[in-house]
């Protein structure tokens, strides 16, 4: 493999961690083919960051079941307010609307996007679970979100 040099800033480095901590947040929710690979290239930046760039207090020796060096806690607090923002907004535009086609699928069955948009009665009837949800979400946030066994 060839490799090649890029020299960062001590500053350009500390953002660098900001966004591999940003990526390694979202990335933690699914498979990723080439995890490996980025724990390496994480691995690699990290030490680098200790080795030339320790002022910034960006990067640490990792823990446990962390790669060698990581992101440090302190780039780690700085970057909960975006993920609480990444957390919510999913919540908010994502959730209802799985939980809209849930409740439309299970009363008229799966259809395809094109039948329901040329439907109006369809239109009408998934807009209205969805308005549903959004309106719940929207008034009560997530405190009334309950999992419950089926009966």
């Amino acid at each position: 493999m060839k490799e090649i040099t890029i020299q960062f800033s001590a500053e350009e480095l500390r953002e660098l961690a900001k966004q591999l901590y940003l990526a390694r947040y979202f990335l933690i929710s699914c498979h990723y083919d080439n995890e490996k690979m980025v724990d390496d290239i994480m691995n690699r930046i990290c030490a680098t960051g200790m080795a030339e760039a320790p002022e910034t207090n960006g990067f640490r020796h990792g823990g446990l079941t962390e790669p060698m060096f990581f992101i440090s806690m302190e780039v780690d607090d700085e970057c909960q307010p975006l993920v609480e923002i990444y957390n919510s907004q999913v919540i908010k535009d994502y959730l209802p609307y799985r939980l809209a086609d849930r409740d439309f699928q299970e009363q008229y069955g799966y259809l395809d996007s094109y039948e329901i948009l040329n439907n109006p009665k369809l239109l009408a009837a998934i807009k209205a679970f969805q308005k549903k949800y959004i309106d719940e979400f929207e008034r009560y946030d997530v405190t009334h979100f309950r999992l419950e066994e089926p009966k």
